[in-house]
């Protein structure tokens, strides 16, 4: 036998190979595609839900490529449940186990930069699902699942809510409103789908985070006072105190739980003593944060 009727043998026999694993891809897909009854078909039963829906970014959603998968692109194929109106005979994202859950939402939103740091982050440690927190047929901004984002947050970090409504605060709220909207939100400092340092702080660490606002205090100094650069939670606390500046406790005690050794900074001290009235230790280091003053090794100037 040539090799010329040898090759051509083998050409036919790989393109009946080819055309017979098309025919089943084909068949198989079409199989698929009849699964899907389009979302016109949601909306018989679904009307309430789907009218909102409509104004939803994710009613643009085609992750199978069907063309309008619409409603299916979350739920997956609808056929059964609409023949049979079986509520288990469709997937639930709300009603699921939130891993199962949070893994039907990252099929589409794993690529953004926000979401790509989930898995491992505290929420999914702690079995928090996407919607949980969010809902997914909502026209709220950013899809919550409440009117605001702090109501959403607080709904499991009440203790945060109780320490915004302080006297010393960042500007989460601008009235005596208990929830009003303020400057910032808590994603203003956290990003609540992971982030790569502790507490979900959005930047690489608490202190850059701080210093997105408080730029000033990221200067460099001739005269440092170490706590500034080494943590600013080591003075402050962030969502709210009664002391003034958001500091974890008053002066002269929060000053005293380092300078405890010898001259006047040792305490306790009197009722009267200077050291202990109007700012008492910042009445003489005013510069507490660093100074850049010749004479100013103690942080008097």
């Amino acid at each position: 036998m040539n090799k010329g009727l040898m090759k051509s043998k083998q050409f036919a026999l790989t393109l009946l190979i080819v055309t017979v694993l098309l025919f089943f891809a084909s068949r198989q897909m079409n199989a698929q595609e009849s699964d899907y009854v389009g979302s016109e078909k949601c909306r018989e039963c679904h009307a309430d839900m789907t009218n909102g829906f409509s104004k939803n970014i994710h009613a643009k959603a085609d992750r199978r490529g069907l063309g309008d998968s619409g409603c299916e692109t979350c739920h997956g194929p609808g056929r059964v449940h609409a023949e049979s109106g079986d509520r288990a005979a469709i997937m639930n994202p709300a009603g699921m186990e939130a891993g199962a859950s949070a893994k039907n939402c990252l099929e589409c939103h794993s690529s953004n930069k926000t979401l790509m740091l989930w898995s491992g982050s505290a929420h999914a440690g702690n079995n928090i699902a996407c919607t949980n927190c969010h809902q997914v047929h909502a026209n709220r901004v950013k899809l919550l699942a409440r009117a605001q984002e702090k109501e959403a947050c607080f709904t499991c970090h009440y203790n945060v809510r109780a320490s915004i409504l302080q006297r010393s605060k960042h500007p989460l709220r601008d009235s005596s409103a208990p929830l009003e909207e303020g400057k910032m939100t808590c994603s203003s400092c956290h990003n609540p789908h992971g982030a790569k340092s502790e507490k979900l702080i959005d930047a690489r660490s608490i202190n850059d985070k701080c210093y997105e606002c408080h730029t000033e205090k990221k200067a460099p100094v001739l005269w440092e006072h170490s706590p500034v650069k080494e943590d600013c939670l080591v003075c402050h606390t962030p969502h709210g105190s009664s002391n003034d500046k958001l500091l974890v406790t008053k002066v002269p005690r929060l000053c005293q739980e380092c300078h405890m050794q010898g001259r006047h900074q040792s305490g306790p001290f009197s009722t009267g003593s200077i050291f202990v009235q109007n700012r008492s230790c910042l009445n003489c280091h005013p510069m507490v944060h660093g100074s850049n003053h010749p004479s100013g090794p103690v942080l008097q100037r």
